[in-house]
């Protein structure tokens, strides 16, 4: 009987630890990542009031950064690419930055970041998630990706975000995203923006393999690392930090078809997050699912097992789909 008991304890006691360091881990991760200032957006009515702003002082430069692999822009983005360049040739300074280009003023400019970081990436798209932080930090400007077209002469979203913040010598904005908070696809800054120095001296600690192909170039460079370092940095008069609408967004930029650097697994993984309603509906598909990829990497290269995964998930949704249509035409009958 003591036996038993003592068991059932060991069981429960264990099964509390557990609960008690998820929650701890948990609430130690909120607070870490809690919002260090107010969030501010850039509204629609805020370009009808300030894009005719007159005696503004001018802080952002008329710089248009787009980073490619080569001088030879593809032919997919050949109507975004060009719009950009069109529809703001008289008041911006165009540089399209290759590879090459990119490498010479990471290391010319950080020197340290360079040789420590920058050419250990494993992706290359790393290299130019991070390359957007040191351009902007040391020349100031817009990036802009070059899958995103211009609706809209951008010298008016400037105009606007400089009234907004008049006496602040540091600007900087960021689209807004439903789903993570904000983009980094499109962001304009003013030249030695304290945030983006915090992000190009803080990208060598995140620069780690986190399993997933599509988690380490987020987590490492791309949206996710900038969004986790955006809460922890303290926006203020001097040093603003704005988000701007969808609305507003849309107003000056389109976007076409991009995501070039996907590979296999980030299709499982967008797979599984848009079918996330069904997944909160039935957790235990999703630690199948997590633990078959595991299964499959121990006998299989991590893309291999991804391929095989890929393939039976597309079969299953055929046979699935193809299964309710003929449940669908019987009960017609």
């Amino acid at each position: 009987m003591a036996t038993i008991q003592r068991k059932y304890i060991t069981r429960y006691s264990s099964i509390l630890i557990v609960i008690i360091l998820l929650l701890t881990g948990y609430y130690t991760i909120r607070y870490v990542l809690r919002r260090r200032s107010p969030i501010r957006m850039v509204e629609e009515t805020d370009l009808t009031r300030f894009v005719n702003a007159t005696g503004v002082r001018r802080r952002i430069p008329r710089l248009i950064h787009q980073t490619w692999r080569t001088n030879n822009v593809p032919l997919q983005w050949n109507a975004s690419h060009y719009s950009v360049i069109t529809k703001n040739v008289n008041e911006f300074k165009h540089y399209l930055w290759t590879d090459e280009k990119m490498h010479a003023f990471v290391r010319k400019h950080e020197p340290e970041f360079y040789k420590n970081t920058y050419i250990t990436y494993k992706y290359n798209i790393q290299r130019a998630d991070s390359f957007r932080n040191v351009v902007l930090y040391h020349l100031g400007g817009i990036y802009i990706d070059m899958d995103s077209g211009c609706n809209r002469p951008f010298k008016d979203l400037l105009a606007t975000l400089e009234a907004l913040d008049p006496d602040s010598p540091h600007l900087l904005a960021f689209p807004t995203d439903d789903g993570f908070g904000f983009l980094i696809d499109f962001i304009v800054s003013t030249a030695g923006h304290p945030f983006h120095k915090q992000l190009i001296s803080r990208l060598h600690l995140f620069n780690y393999n986190f399993l997933f192909h599509y988690l380490t170039v987020y987590m490492s460079a791309g949206p996710l690392y900038v969004i986790i370092q955006e809460r922890l940095f303290k926006s203020s008069e001097q040093q603003a930090v704005r988000i701007l609408t969808s609305t507003v967004t849309d107003c000056f930029v389109w976007r076409g078809e991009g995501r070039t650097w996907h590979t296999l697994d980030d299709k499982v993984l967008l797979y599984i997050y848009s079918k996330g309603h069904r997944i909160y509906r039935q957790p235990k598909l999703f630690v199948i699912a997590i633990v078959i990829i595991c299964i499959l990497a121990l006998f299989f290269k991590w893309d291999r097992a991804y391929a095989v995964l890929w393939v039976w998930i597309r079969d299953a949704e055929f046979k699935f789909k193809k299964f309710i249509k003929s449940v669908a035409k019987f009960s017609k009958i």
